[in-house]
């Protein structure tokens, strides 16, 4: 018997692209899987005929897509960030008890094609009766946003592009990591500017100065631009191979109150900061140790805006900001997760 609250999302790496496997990772999610069909219909007339007629109406294109959204946890999301980066780094922190791993992720450009997924969900039926499967496999993922708002848990959304759904795969056995917790805006703080000191394999970055204190919210997006081809003769409408990398897109957003003229002097001049974003949760689990998530982006660049007055009201500035390749940094990116899983 089961309730609607039953539903599970399970994911497992491929090794031939499109071939299902059985999930062994599990996150809490409200992903949201769709199927579509395309068809067409056959040119023509019949005297007679004044509608459509069925045989010529027929299937030509098959693809899958969806999110999967996440409260972003302390242990397991280092498999979702693998899937989208594509390359991490995994270390033991020295001397840590129980074992405290750093993961490093970074974007993978050196080899295409992508690597899929085979991703589950377990959908109950109305009245308890049943679970059913939906598998969908060559799934890659294409995008993440991940969003820090005041006065909430940080949140993070996968989104993907799938080969097939089938519906005759077994229903994987569930189970999750024990005794993870959430990051919230609690937990987190962003410095800008400064000088950047890179993370190594088992160190996080840093940033001389002193953290911000007047951002609210901060948005980062992570683009990897798959490309749309692969359908091809012989692939019976489905496509016949993994999308390859595109070039990526770095941008987010940030709402800062407008305390200084850091940010509005750093649009006006079109200079590039260095912006290091860092949750650290509060509850340690090895030794001083505490979980920790940072996002490392060596090189902003500001769009806009300059402030405005706001009716009396405290001045806020929204800011769109693209990241960059600057050169000097070994990354435009680092994404640091510090966990307790063993692997990513």
């Amino acid at each position: 018997m089961t309730t609607q609250l039953d539903f599970s999302v399970g994911l497992a790496k491929e090794t031939t692209y499109g071939t299902p496997v059985t999930p062994t990772r599990f996150v809490e999610s409200e992903a949201k899987l769709k199927y579509e069909i395309k068809t067409a219909q056959g040119r023509g007339l019949r005297p007679g005929k004044n509608v459509h007629r069925l045989n010529r109406h027929q299937a030509v294109h098959f693809e899958g897509s969806g999110d999967i959204d996440i409260d972003v946890p302390t242990r397991g999301f280092g498999f979702l960030l693998n899937a989208l980066f594509g390359q991490v780094v995994n270390t033991l922190v020295p001397t840590t008890t129980p074992p405290l791993y750093q993961q490093n992720h970074v974007l993978q450009n050196a080899s295409d094609p992508v690597q899929s997924f085979t991703v589950q969900e377990i959908l109950p039926t109305l009245g308890g009766v049943n679970s059913h499967p939906h598998t969908f496999t060559g799934c890659v993922f294409d995008s993440m946003e991940l969003s820090a708002k005041e006065g909430s848990i940080l949140e993070a959304k996968f989104s993907l592009v799938a080969r097939e759904l089938q519906t005759a795969v077994a229903a994987a056995a569930t189970s999750y990591p024990a005794d993870d917790a959430l990051f919230t805006f609690v937990h987190g703080a962003i410095s800008l500017g400064g000088t950047l000191t890179e993370p190594d394999a088992t160190t996080i970055a840093s940033l001389s100065g002193s953290p911000a204190a007047n951002i609210a919210d901060f948005s980062l997006s992570v683009k990897r631009n798959l490309d749309g081809d692969g359908w091809n003769l012989g692939g019976a409408g489905l496509r016949s191979r993994a999308p390859l990398y595109g070039v990526p897109e770095l941008s987010g957003k940030i709402t800062a109150e407008y305390t200084d003229n850091v940010l509005r002097d750093a649009y006006l001049q079109q200079s590039a900061l260095a912006l290091v974003l860092t949750f650290q949760h509060n509850v340690a689990v090895s030794g001083a140790h505490t979980p920790t998530l940072q996002v490392v982006l060596p090189a902003i660049r500001l769009n806009g805006e300059v402030p405005t007055s706001d009716g009396g009201k405290a001045i806020k500035q929204s800011i769109d900001f693209e990241a960059f390749d600057n050169g000097i940094a070994t990354q435009p990116i680092w994404v640091i997760y510090r966990t307790l899983d063993t692997t990513p």
